[in-house]
Formats: structure tokens, sequence, C-alpha cells
């Protein structure tokens, strides 16, 4: 039979998301062929550097040493109370201003266009550009203007874009789902009022979506919160250990691809 080609779909959750490097860490070593990625939020934060051939440890390395200061700063527009300026000026020299159409591996990111609620699929120009309207969390982060849409976090309308990789002619499609963070009970500012609701709609949305994917990761990450960078080593290894479990699923999926089966299985 021939060689499936493998689509990989990782999935939004903020700190939580670093699980995504931690999975496609175990797949580099492990040689489990990608051809083709997509994300939502941080997915699309760990899927397009690594389309672009970014060095998944040093990146590991880099996020220990990071916080929120260094990514973000507070702003006086109308439209959000943070810039994601500093996060954008990172992701222009870690993707080496490539665009879309230069990746080493076809890839894709989701936003969601604010003004008509429809999701959007970021696959051709500035990759940067794209990932920085994935990321944007409405009410916080300032929104990104392209095209004449409004462009905001993706995660409201697809949190695990494993359908995406199926419209991109994946074959077989493997899905990192992060899940949600514990609810917060301490809600000390607007920022958090904001991301407590979001997270809380999100949470029911999900329950009428199934994550299309043949197979579904799901990394054990406790309590760990959106925001808890601090604990990116143990994110990342969390990751590591659910890929590695994963691996026998996945090979025997490979190996008894057969394309005259019907495709669109659905697990949620």
């Amino acid at each position: 039979m021939p060689n499936p080609k493998v689509g990989l779909a990782l999935g939004s959750g903020a700190a939580r998301g670093l699980a995504n490097l931690g999975v496609l860490q175990v797949f580099q070593e492990e040689k489990i062929p990608i051809d083709i990625i997509t994300g939502t939020s941080a997915g699309a934060i760990v899927g397009c550097l690594y389309a672009a051939g970014s060095d998944l440890y040093v990146l590991a390395s880099m996020v220990e040493e990071l916080d929120w200061n260094d990514l973000t700063s507070w702003t006086l527009q109308r439209r959000g109370l943070v810039s994601s300026e500093k996060l954008y000026n990172m992701l222009r020299v870690l993707t080496r201003e490539l665009n879309f159409e230069d990746l080493q591996i076809p890839a894709a990111v989701i936003a969601t266009d604010l003004q008509r609620g429809e999701e959007v699929v970021l696959d051709s120009g500035p990759v940067a550009d794209a990932v920085r309207a994935s990321l944007s969390i409405p009410g916080v982060f300032v929104p990104v203007e392209q095209d004449g849409r409004l462009l905001v976090d993706g995660a409201l309308v697809n949190r695990v874009p494993g359908n995406v990789c199926r419209k991109m002619g994946a074959e077989v499609v493997i899905a990192v789902d992060v899940g949600y963070a514990p609810l917060r009970t301490n809600i000390r500012n607007l920022p958090d009022v904001i991301i407590q609701t979001i997270d809380i709609l999100s949470r029911q949305a999900s329950l009428q979506q199934n994550i299309e994917a043949d197979v579904l990761i799901v990394p054990d990450l406790g309590n760990v919160t959106l925001t808890q960078l601090n604990r990116s080593a143990e994110v990342i290894e969390k990751g590591r250990q659910a890929a590695l479990q994963s691996l026998d699923v996945i090979r025997d999926k490979l190996a008894s691809y057969d394309p005259r089966d019907a495709r669109g299985r659905e697990i949620s």
C-alpha cells in the first residue's frame, strides 16, 4: 500500500499548548512523517515554527527562559488591553519572515473573523502575521486587521483543526488536544474576566464539536493554567509522554492504511 499523507493538527491552549512542542520532538525522534500541519493559537505558533525549520530543542530551551513580560505589553488602544508586538517581532525572527509558500511543510492556521463570526483559514502570505491573528484573544490582545477583516483567536471557532488537515489532503490525521485548564477562582482584573469568560464559552461550544482525527493525543496536563509559562518544561514533557504512548497506535494506522477506506472519521 502507498504511504499515506500524514496531517498533524495542533490545538490551542496558551501555556498548555507547549505540550505540542513535546509531541513534535517525539515525532521527529521516532521519524513519524508529517506532510501537512495545522494549528490554532498556541498550536499555530508551534506548528509554524516547526514548518519553518526551527530547532525544537532550542525552542524548548528558549521558552523556559521567557515570561509574559517578554512577550506582551500593556497598550492604550481602543480594541485591546495588551499588545502582541513583542511576540510578533519574535515570530518574525523565528520564522525568518517566511511566507507560507516558502515553508518546508505545507501549513495553515486558524483565525476568527470577528465581524462575521466565521472561521478563517490562513495559508498564504507572511507566517508571522497569520500566527499573530490566530492567537489574539479578543478583548485582551489587539485584533489583527488583514484584507479588510478583523481577525482574532481561532480557538473561538476551531480549537483543534483536524478537519483543515483533511481538506488540505491529509489521509491520516493526528490531532493534539491539550484540553482545558481548571477555571480560576481568583479573578483579579479585566483580562482575567475576559479570558475566563471565553474559556467557559469555548467549553460549551466544544460539546457540540468533534475533533476530526484518526489518532487523538491528549496530554495529561492536570492543573496547569493558561498563563503558567514557568511550568513549560513540565508541559513539554507531558506532551512527550503522551506522544510516546500513542506511537504504537500511530504506526498501526500508517501500516494498515488503505486508500479505499472511508475518510472523515471523528474522535471526540
